[in-house]
């Protein structure tokens, strides 16, 4: 994501951001590219990401020239939010099938498991047959499972991140740990950031803004999981504890 340096933004250039990037960032990832429909799910993905930079751009320019028609941010604020539904399931179902691959790994369950997704149902189950192969292609391979490991680690900040706009666009609350759910100060409310045409969306917790994500971050921070480095426990605990900040209450909340 981007940062301030003497207010210069870093946001690169859509010219820089070759058009598979996305998708060759998400094959790299432990296991992705054995799975033929998370491959073919992460190509439509990366499709509608250079669709939305080039929209992004005409939005832009749009906000550069007064009086200019707004049916590109109109388009923008429409297929965003759609963009960022699919890009967290696409990693969500990934990072599921991880981690059943790390608990099978870590209790001896690999046989008994494929066992049970190869039994006869009286006809072809394609995706049974796929993830019984890749469990046993994970039994017979434990660098994969330990890249697996690594790979969870690495993209765990950015997919939380991910979460919390995602919960906020579709079930109107904040991403928290526990059955209280607190509403989400405003759900979908985004606008355009200036630097890129990118929607930006809040991250908030009551009254409290955490901080704001753009599409585009979301989609830069995706594209950079190859270089992503491992972060070191004391990072993620305290990354934890950013994205699940206490319940704030509006004043009075508490009065009888």
């Amino acid at each position: 994501m981007c940062e301030p340096d003497d207010e210069k933004p870093r946001y690169r250039s859509i010219s820089e951001i070759g058009r598979s990037d996305l998708f060759e960032a998400l094959k790299s990832l432990a296991g992705f590219a054995d799975n033929p429909f998370l491959v073919m799910q992460a190509s439509q993905l990366c499709h509608v990401d250079n669709l939305l930079n080039g929209l992004e751009q005409k939005v832009l320019e749009d906000m550069a020239a007064e009086g200019q028609p707004r049916s590109n941010l109109a388009m923008v604020q429409a297929l965003s939010p759609m963009w960022i539904f699919a890009a967290y399931e696409l990693l969500r179902t990934w990072r599921q099938r991880c981690e059943e691959v790390l608990k099978l790994a870590d209790n001896g369950g690999f046989d008994q498991k494929a066992t049970h997704l190869e039994r006869e149902l009286g006809y072809r189950h394609y995706d049974r047959e796929l993830r019984a192969q890749q469990l046993r292609d994970a039994e017979e391979r434990p660098e994969l499972v330990e890249q697996m490991r690594i790979d969870l680690r690495r993209t765990e900040m950015g997919f939380t991140t991910l979460e919390f706009i995602r919960v906020a666009l579709a079930k109107h609350e904040v991403s928290k740990k526990g059955n209280k759910k607190p509403i989400a100060f405003a759900p979908g409310l985004a606008l355009p950031n200036r630097y890129t045409g990118s929607m930006d969306y809040e991250m908030s917790n009551g009254g409290a803004i955490i901080s704001y994500v753009s599409r585009r971050d979301i989609a830069e921070t995706i594209r950079h999981f190859p270089e992503a480095e491992n972060p070191s426990d004391e990072d993620l605990t305290g990354f934890r504890q950013y994205m699940n900040p206490p319940d704030v209450e509006p004043p009075g909340g508490n009065a009888p």
